[in-house]
C-alpha cells in the first residue's frame, strides 16, 4: 500500500534534493557572459561562424580577438533575427574569421564569449571524447582509466580515473518468467555497452548505434582509422581503434542470436539498478527477454554490414557476421507481421514501439544491407517491394514531424531506434550494383531525399539558433540533430556536392557545443560550460560528469532542459546519441601530421565526399535557395504545454524530486556529514520497510511536495536517490541561470496504456 510511505517519499525527496544542491555546477569561464550564445569547442575553416545573442536590442559593435597577440582580428555589427517568440535575438557572424588560433568574441556593452578555437584540427579532442564515451560504457570487461592526452578528460576534478573493474560477468538467464522458456539456463552473452542511465544493453538501441558508426566508418574511413584512442589492445589487436569499438558491440549483438535465428530483445534485469553502484558493483541477475522481428531484422543489417566493415581486418568475424545475418534474415521473413517482444517479465526499458512503420524500417535496412553484402537480387526484390508501399506525396513529406504523413514518407525526417528506414534509403541509393535497381524509385526517393534535405536547411536559416528542427523536441532530441548528419550527408553524396548542405550540419554541432538557448555545451567534460549532471549513473557515484556524453536535450518544448542527476526526460544519455555525434565529428577528425596536401585544410573542404557515388556525384539541380521562408511558411514544433504529454507514473516521482533542487537554501542544508548518515538510514530503512530514524535532521525545504498515490515501488525510488553513496563538495548557491525546473505535470493522454521513455517505452502500470 503506497499510502504508508507517503511519509517516505517527502523524506527521500528532501535528502535527494539536498544532495543535488551539494553538487558544484560548473559556471562560466571568468568574465564571459551566457548572454553570448556561441559554439565553445571548436570551429574547422571554413565552417560558418556564428553567436546568438540575447540583448536587448542589435545593431552595436562587436569585435573577434586574437588571445596570443591582443589584435583585432574581425569586427562587425551585430544583426537582428527572428525567434518563436519573436523577443529580440541578435547574431554576429564572424564566419569570414579562417585564420588558426585562440580568440574571443567581444560585444559592446555586453562582456566577452569563451575562448573560440578555429583550426584544422579544432574537433579533434571532441571526436576522441564521443568514442571514449562508448569505451567508459563497455560492460563485461575491466575499462582502465584511457592514457593521459590532451584530447581527453580521463580523471575527474579531483584525481579520481574514470574507469570501472571487470562488471556482469554473470551475463545472462533465461528463464520461464523473463524469457518465457521453461529450461531455466544461462547463456555466455557477456560484452557490449551499458545503454543509457542504466547498465542494462538492449539489441535494437546497440545494433542502430552500430549502424551509425559502420556508415561513419564506411563515409570516413580514411580520416579515422590513423585515430588513436588508446583504446586497451582488444581481440583484434591489429584493429584500428575505432573498428576496435564497433567490434565490441557487434559481437555482444550476435551474442544475442538464438539457434533458431531470431535475436533475443534485451539483456536487463528485472527492475532497473539503483543510482549508488558503479558498474561492477552491480551484482543483481540479470535476464535475457523473449525475441522480436525488430531485433532480429536490425541483427541482420548490422551483420550484413559488419562483414563488408571488418573483412579487409578480420576475415573470420566479418564471415561469421554475415552467417549470422542470413539466418536472421530468414527467421524474419518467417514472420512477416510484427512480433513485439513481450516483456511483461520486466520493469526496464522497453525499447519497443506499437508503430508499424518502425518494423517496416528494420527491414528496408536489413534488406539492403544484405543486397549491398551478397549481390542476391532477391534482397533487392524484398528492399523495393517494402519501399514501395510507403506512398505518402512527395509535398506532404517536407515539413518537421511530417504531419499526417510521417509513417508513409519514403525518406523521413527524422532517423532513431523507432525508425530506421532512412539507413536502408540511404544504403539503396549509394548501392554499388545500382545498375539492377529500379530506376523509377530511385527517382523517386532522391526527390525525398532532396526536399528533406532542403527543409532542413530552410528552417536552420529561420532559426536564431540555426536548429534544422526549428525548435522541435522529443526524448533525446540532441542525439536526433548529431544523427542529421548522416542524411545530409547522403543528400551530398546522391545529389550532388553541396556547401549548404554541410554549412547546417555544422550549424547543428555548434548547437549542441554551446550556441543554444543556454549558452552551454551539451557534451559533458566539454566546452565552456558543459552539462554538469547527466543521468548517469557512474557521474552519479563520482558526483561529477563522466567525459564525453551527449545529453537528451530539451524534452516538451524549446526550453525544457534541466541539468539535474534526475532529469532523464531531458538530461540522460544514450549510446544512440553518442553515436550521431561521432559520426558528424569523424568527418572533420584531422589525423595528426596528414592535413590535405594542397590546402592544409580538412579534406572535405577541398575534396569531392567519399562514398559510393562520390567520385562521380554531379550536383543536381544547383545550389538550395539563400532567400529563407517567412514565418508563416515555417512549422513550428515543440509546443511547451506538451512537456508531459509521455509522463509516466515512475517519471512524475521522478520529476517531482527533481523539482525540489531549487527550493532549497544552502544555509538550511545539513552538514555533509549529517547527509552521509540519513542517506544510509534511508537505505536501511527503505531495504527493512521502516521509517528513517526520527533524531536525523531534515534539510530545510519550503512547500515540499508530497507524492502519493502512485502505483509503483516508491521506497525503492526514494532509497535509491537518497542512497548515492560519495564523497560531496561543500554546498554552494545555484546560479540562478544553471536552475532549469520544469512546470507543473498535466495529464498526459491515453497511449494505449504505455508511455515512452527514452524511445524504451514503460508501462503506467509498473
Amino acid at each position: 500500500n503506497c499510502e504508508e510511505f507517503d511519509w517516505m517519499i517527502t523524506y527521500g525527496a528532501r535528502v535527494a534534493a539536498a544532495l543535488a544542491a551539494l553538487a558544484v555546477l560548473a559556471s562560466p569561464a571568468a568574465g564571459s557572459s551566457a548572454t553570448i550564445r556561441v559554439n565553445s569547442v571548436g570551429f574547422v575553416p571554413g565552417a560558418p561562424k556564428l553567436a546568438t545573442l540575447a540583448i536587448s536590442s542589435c545593431g552595436g559593435n562587436w569585435s573577434v580577438v586574437d588571445l596570443k597577440t591582443g589584435d583585432k582580428a574581425l569586427e562587425g555589427a551585430t544583426l537582428p533575427t527572428r525567434s518563436i517568440d519573436r523577443s529580440t535575438l541578435c547574431l554576429a557572424d564572424f564566419s569570414a574569421l579562417e585564420k588558426p588560433g585562440k580568440y574571443k568574441l567581444v560585444v559592446s556593452g555586453v562582456g566577452h564569449s569563451p575562448p573560440l578555437l578555429v583550426g584544422v584540427s579544432a574537433l579533434n579532442k571532441p571526436f576522441k571524447m564521443a568514442m571514449a564515451g562508448f569505451y567508459m560504457a563497455r560492460c563485461g570487461q575491466a575499462t582502465p582509466a584511457l592514457p593521459d592526452s590532451e584530447d581527453l578528460v580521463t580523471t575527474s576534478s579531483n584525481g579520481r580515473p574514470f574507469e570501472h573493474e571487470m562488471c556482469h560477468a554473470e551475463d545472462g538467464l533465461v528463464d520461464l518468467k523473463h524469457t518465457h522458456e521453461s529450461h531455466e539456463h544461462r547463456i555466455e552473452a557477456t560484452g557490449g555497452w551499458h545503454d543509457a542511465g542504466d547498465y542494462g544493453k538492449y539489441t535494437v538501441n546497440t545494433a542502430f548505434t552500430l549502424g551509425m558508426l559502420m556508415y561513419g566508418w564506411e563515409h570516413f574511413q580514411g580520416r579515422v582509422e590513423p585515430a588513436q584512442l588508446g583504446i586497451p589492445a582488444g581481440l583484434s589487436p591489429k584493429l584500428p581503434d575505432y573498428l576496435d569499438e564497433v567490434r565490441w558491440g557487434m559481437a555482444w549483438v550476435l551474442k544475442m542470436q538464438r539457434p533458431d535465428g531470431h535475436a533475443y530483445h534485451k539483456l536487463t534485469p528485472t527492475h532497473f539498478e539503483g543510482f549508488g553502484a558503479l558498474p561492477h558493483e552491480d551484482k543483481g541477475e540479470r535476464y535475457l527477454s523473449p525475441w522480436g522481428t525488430a531485433a532480429t531484422g536490425d541483427l541482420a543489417a548490422t551483420g550484413a554490414q559488419c562483414y563488408r566493415t571488418f573483412l579487409k581486418y578480420d576475415t573470420r568475424f566479418a564471415e561469421k557476421c554475415l552467417e549470422a545475418a542470413k539466418r536472421a534474415y530468414v527467421a524474419l521473413k518467417a514472420h512477416p507481421e510484427p512480433e513485439i517482444a513481450d516483456l511483461s517479465g520486466f520493469g526496464t526499458g522497453t525499447y519497443n514501439s506499437i508503430d508499424p512503420h518502425w518494423d517496416l524500417g528494420v527491414r528496408i535496412w536489413a534488406a539492403t544491407e544484405l543486397y549491398e553484402s551478397t549481390h542476391n537480387v532477391s534482397y533487392l526484390q524484398d528492399a523495393e517491394g517494402l519501399m514501395r508501399t510507403l506512398t505518402a506525396p512527395i509535398e506532404t513529406c517536407g515539413a518537421v514531424g511530417q504531419p499526417g504523413s510521417k509513417g508513409a514518407c519514403k525518406v523521413a525526417d527524422q532517423l532513431d531506434w523507432d525508425d530506421q528506414r532512412n539507413l536502408g534509403v540511404i544504403r539503396y541509393l549509394t548501392s554499388s550494383s545500382g545498375k539492377e535497381r529500379d530506376p523509377a524509385l530511385v527517382a523517386e526517393l532522391r526527390a525525398q531525399l532532396q526536399v528533406v534535405t532542403e527543409m532542413y536547411v530552410r528552417t536552420s536559416r529561420t532559426d536564431p539558433y540555426s536548429d534544422p528542427l526549428g525548435g522541435y523536441t522529443k526524448w533525446g532530441i540532441n542525439g536526433e540533430r548529431a544523427r542529421q548528419a548522416l542524411t545530409l550527408y547522403a543528400g551530398e553524396l546522391i545529389l550532388g556536392a553541396n556547401k549548404t548542405l554541410e554549412q547546417t550540419g555544422q550549424n547543428t554541432l555548434a548547437m549542441l557545443f554551446g550556441r543554444n538557448p543556454w549558452g552551454r555545451s551539451f557534451v559533458s567534460q566539454l566546452g565552456d560550460w558543459p552539462a554538469a549532471h547527466p543521468h548517469h549513473r557512474p557521474s552519479m557515484v563520482y558526483a561529477e560528469a563522466w567525459p564525453g556524453l551527449l545529453v537528451g536535450g530539451p524534452n516538451g518544448g524549446p526550453t525544457a532542459w534541466s541539468d539535474g542527476w534526475l532529469a532523464f526526460r531531458s538530461n540522460e544519455i544514450a549510446i544512440n546519441w553518442n553515436a550521431g555525434l561521432a559520426y558528424a565529428l569523424a568527418r572533420y577528425y584531422n589525423p595528426p601530421g596528414k592535413p590535405d596536401s594542397d590546402t592544409g585544410k580538412p579534406e572535405s573542404e577541398s575534396k569531392p565526399p567519399r562514398g559510393s557515388h562520390g567520385k562521380d556525384a554531379k550536383p543536381e539541380g544547383g545550389p538550395l535557395p539563400d532567400d529563407p521562408l517567412p514565418d508563416e511558411a515555417m512549422v513550428w514544433m515543440g509546443d511547451p504545454v506538451k512537456i508531459h504529454d509521455a509522463l509516466s507514473r515512475r517519471e512524475r516521482a521522478a520529476l517531482a524530486l527533481e523539482t525540489l533542487t531549487d527550493l532549497i537554501s544552502p544555509e538550511g542544508i545539513a552538514t555533509p556529514e549529517e547527509l552521509a548518515e540519513q542517506a544510509r538510514d534511508a537505505s536501511e530503512a527503505a531495504a527493512e520497510e521502516r521509517p528513517p530514524h526520527p533524531h536525523h535532521r531534515i534539510p530545510d525545504v519550503q512547500a515540499a511536495p508530497v507524492v502519493s498515490h502512485v502505483d509503483l515501488p516508491l521506497v525503492e525510488l526514494a532509497a535509491a536517490a537518497a542512497g548515492v553513496r560519495r564523497k560531496r563538495r561543500e554546498p554552494v548557491p545555484f546560479p540562478p541561470q544553471a536552475v532549469r525546473t520544469l512546470p507543473t505535470p498535466t495529464p498526459a493522454p491515453a497511449d494505449n496504456g504505455r508511455q515512452r521513455h527514452h524511445g524504451r517505452q514503460l508501462d503506467s502500470k509498473v
